[in-house]
């Protein structure tokens, strides 16, 4: 909805006149005019055609009116470098984390989910004694229900914050606490570069890349599982887009390595085998 209402604004600000005089024509001009991504654009494209739907049913428009949006050529999207980290990496934003960040984190790292399914997942659909995570589809991008794997690293990362409901997360903006994120790696670098001696300089900061644990997820089980139709089973993708875009990205010995990412028991603390479900 917040999607839908910050779109149409600007596409009403832009074309200040009644919808049925709104051409094909005149929406090409204003997208091939307009600054962005070609994913961005065809989102543009995608709201304005679902306004165009809703006013044909209102009758506002004619049946006829999609002709014009059929007429707008697509923009072409560029599939930007994949980015992934690396074990050393998770391994650093895990270990600096604060607790209620870790179950998002490791999730989204080890099990490849998106952030907004994350954002609806409940403590309920996640089954630590199966080892899966249920994705339903009223939850999923794709709107059809899948399971996640927890994996035995992923398992010993959630068992300290398990429950039997409730929100996985907590957090209404995950943007908002990322720099958070890269700030506590930031300062953990700089600590251990004073502990030995070293200087720190700027190139050596940890930096946040875009869309990185799922990329991370679906490059690194990719090369430990090798198949290709069950990570887009598990990652709710297709086999075509998870072979092209992440087949040979890293080793099978790095994928090793990668869910071979453990929590570490700190001076007071015990780790618990078994999530804690009081």
């Amino acid at each position: 909805m917040r999607d839908l209402e910050s779109r149409l604004k600007r596409f009403s600000a832009d074309f200040s006149i009644n919808i049925s005089s709104v051409s094909g024509t005149m929406i090409q001009a204003w997208l091939d005019e307009m600054k962005g991504a070609g994913r961005t654009k065809q989102n543009y494209l995608r709201i304005v055609a679902a306004l165009f739907r809703f006013a044909i049913k209102r009758k506002y428009l004619p049946k006829d009116a999609m002709e014009e949006i059929d007429a707008v050529q697509q923009t072409k999207v560029d599939i930007g470098e994949i980015e992934i980290f690396t074990p050393d990496e998770m391994n650093e934003i895990l270990t600096t984390a604060r607790p209620e960040m870790i179950p998002w984190l490791a999730i989204a790292g080890f099990a490849g989910l998106r952030s907004a399914e994350l954002q609806r997942l409940d403590w309920g659909e996640v089954d630590m004694a199966e080892r899966y995570i249920e994705i339903k589809a009223s939850n999923a991008k794709t709107a059809a229900r899948r399971h996640a794997p927890i994996t035995d690293n992923l398992a010993a990362w959630l068992a300290p914050h398990a429950k039997l409901s409730g929100k996985v997360t907590s957090f209404e903006s995950w943007w908002n606490q990322i720099p958070k994120v890269v700030e506590a790696v930031n300062v953990m670098r700089r600590h251990s570069a004073e502990q030995s001696g070293e200087v720190h300089s700027s190139k050596n900061n940890f930096v946040w890349k875009h869309n990185a644990l799922r990329h991370s997820f679906c490059s690194y089980r990719l090369a430990a599982i090798k198949n290709a139709a069950q990570v887009a089973l598990e990652a709710g993708n297709s086999p075509q887009m998870i072979f092209k875009h992440y087949r040979q990205l890293v080793t099978e010995s790095e994928a090793n390595k990668w869910f071979a990412v453990r929590p570490t028991e700190r001076p007071g603390e015990k780790l618990d085998s078994e999530p804690n479900l009081e």
